[in-house]
């Protein structure tokens, strides 16, 4: 054999065991645990949660006004995180499009109480918030 068919060999088997090995070492998306997504609450709905569950809740939200939701504190779940979701419709680049604005929070203590939500600016201290939503939550014990 010619030292060029030699390299060609040599360099097809590198790329086949490379290949294979991607092949055994990545996890395929039927691998990957199965992940429960947390249950998503609008305005008007009761939440019902067990303990240490996650749950969202989304609102409408334009933060090009500078307007945020901001969760007061409750005695049974704790906020986790927020983030804005783009409105469907368009291509979602126009300044000002409205969208959503999604709280995480994660269920602590058993019990039941009301989850306030406040529609401000954090820029505007002492000023009243221009809308509030309630929720009333019930937390159950996860046993």
């Amino acid at each position: 054999m010619t030292r060029t068919r030699w390299i060609a060999l040599v360099v097809l088997v590198v790329i086949g065991i490379g290949l294979l090995v991607a092949v055994v070492a990545i996890p395929w998306s039927d691998d990957a645990p199965a992940e429960k997504a947390p249950t998503v609450y609008h305005q008007g709905d009761d939440i019902s949660v067990q303990e240490g569950d996650e749950f969202v809740i989304s609102l409408a939200a334009n933060p090009s006004t500078g307007y945020a939701w901001t969760a007061g504190e409750n005695p049974n779940v704790m906020f986790v995180s927020s983030h804005q979701v783009e409105s469907g419709g368009g291509d979602g680049s126009q300044p000002g499009a409205p969208g959503t604005q999604e709280l995480t929070f994660q269920a602590e203590h058993t019990g039941q109480s009301t989850l306030v939500l406040a529609y401000s600016r954090s820029f505007e201290p002492g000023v009243p918030p221009a809308k509030t939503a309630k929720f009333p939550v019930t937390v159950k014990s996860a046993k």
